[in-house]
């Protein structure tokens, strides 16, 4: 998954979840984590405060936590990104393992 269709994922995976979308900080701290900046240079690329983005970061996490339904800190967020936004389904002797966007709904009917 590319880094825009990550974004993708996650804005609406939240949205799903708070009717929240990211706004245009939290996408720079998700796309900033992700390639390894630390927090002050997240905050100087963007003329922040490190303290700034240290919070926003911290609350987007727990959010991110709340969405995804495990515990999401600066060094896991890739490896829980990619297992989230991975689907594998078996069709007996065929499988599919695909990155999805937005929500499969199976229901009870």
């Amino acid at each position: 998954m590319d880094i825009g269709d990550l974004l993708e994922f996650v804005d609406e995976s939240m949205y799903a979840k708070s009717g929240k979308h990211l706004n245009d900080l939290q996408r720079k701290i998700i796309k900033g984590v992700l390639d390894r900046q630390k927090y002050a240079d997240i905050a100087a690329s963007y003329n922040l405060s490190e303290g700034h983005v240290r919070d926003v970061s911290y609350e987007l996490l727990q959010m991110m936590s709340n969405t995804f339904n495990e515990t999401i800190h600066k060094g896991n967020l890739e490896s829980v990104l990619e297992r989230q936004g991975s689907v594998n389904l078996s069709f007996g002797d065929r499988s599919i393992n695909s990155h999805i966007i937005g929500y499969i709904d199976l229901g009870s009917n």
